[in-house]
């Protein structure tokens, strides 16, 4: 049975692991550890957790951390890969090697969703497999950057025109 559990600062090493899984899902494209690290991207999505506004989730099975889910805000400025606005915050989230297909992912992302009380965004890469469950659980694709989608679950699916 998977739990999961609300990330501290001392989950930071494996939300690390886990930002380096997100971005190299696809072992053909892998830069691997080293590359993530000196990007810049690794600081902005992961630096300093728990920021304020940042909340994740771990997930544990069978006594061992397998995968993680974590929100963070972002500005017009300098903005992340699944940016729509500076009030809607990015989702990150990864399962290790070994584990997936065993519904951890779709287990961090339900208790995210049943945590948030906003919208949320994430960047999908064409290809991921992980789209279908994003899908699944509300997702709609909003627009495009590269050779990904930018995907939007809204808490406001009752909001009509004002």
């Amino acid at each position: 049975m998977t739990t999961t559990r609300r990330a501290t600062a001392t989950d930071l090493p494996f939300l690390e692991e886990v930002f380096v899984i997100t971005m190299d899902w696809n072992p053909a494209n892998a830069k691997g550890a080293a590359h993530w690290r000196a990007d810049p991207t690794f600081q902005q999505y992961i630096g300093g957790f728990p920021r304020s506004t940042d909340f994740g989730l771990v997930a544990e099975r069978d006594g061992q951390t397998v995968g993680a889910v974590w929100s963070r805000y972002f500005t017009a400025e300098e903005p992340g890969y699944g940016f729509v606005a500076a009030d809607i915050p990015e989702i990150g989230i990864g399962v290790v090697e070994g584990r997936r297909g065993e519904g951890i992912g779709r287990a961090l992302l339900n208790a995210l969703i049943a945590a948030s009380t906003t919208d949320l965004s994430l960047s999908v890469e064409d290809g991921n497999p992980a789209e279908e469950l994003y899908r699944k659980q509300g997702f709609v694709p909003v627009g495009r950057v590269g050779n990904s989608t930018t995907m939007l679950r809204s808490e406001r699916r009752d909001a009509g025109p004002s």
